[in-house]
């Protein structure tokens, strides 16, 4: 049963940390679903409520809306795959939120870098470029320790720029090999 300073520390939760739920939503499931997201990653503050460090309320959150947006991915890809059995078609990916969102030719091979890498290493590079977050506060997003916050971080950041400079090495060899 929640208390009335459960109900307080909850709404200034919600009010300080809300525009940053959704933005993080919005990137990635786009603006349609994002309202819904940051919506049931607030329902689930509620109900764990006692889960949540008060003092850093941000990164626990971030895990939730992680969870959260997974969870209406793997739906999405499921529905996809129903509708394209019943209509007897190849089941088709949705174009994933980083296409959508950044469209600048200079981004491209960033993207397709990105994209190479597993879900993980995506993921953790979002929390650190696109949220901000530290080591402590991806960890707590991830629920791992901050050394293997630290870690991670560091081995995607290495695959990613492995990934980009192949990327960009095969374009350059493309275009000059005309």
């Amino acid at each position: 049963m929640r208390t009335e300073q459960d109900a307080d520390r909850l709404t200034a939760v919600y009010q300080r940390h809300h525009q940053q739920v959704l933005a993080y939503c919005i990137r990635r499931v786009g603006p349609s679903d994002a309202d819904d997201a940051a919506a049931d990653v607030f329902a689930i503050a509620w109900r764990r409520a006692e889960e949540i460090d008060w003092d850093r309320p941000l990164p626990w959150l971030y895990g939730v809306a992680y969870r959260v947006v997974t969870n209406r991915w793997r739906s999405r890809y499921r529905q996809r795959r129903l509708v394209g059995k019943i209509a007897g078609l190849a089941p088709s990916d949705p174009a994933p939120p980083e296409e959508v969102t950044v469209r600048r030719a200079q981004d491209a091979a960033a993207l397709a870098a990105l994209e190479t890498l597993r879900p993980s290493d995506r993921e953790i590079l979002r929390l650190a470029a696109w949220e901000e977050l530290s080591a402590a506060e991806i960890a707590t997003a991830l629920g791992i320790s901050e050394a293997a916050a630290g870690q991670r971080l560091h081995r995607a950041k290495k695959r990613f720029a492995g990934a980009l400079a192949s990327i960009e090495s095969s374009r350059a060899g493309g275009r000059h090999g005309h």
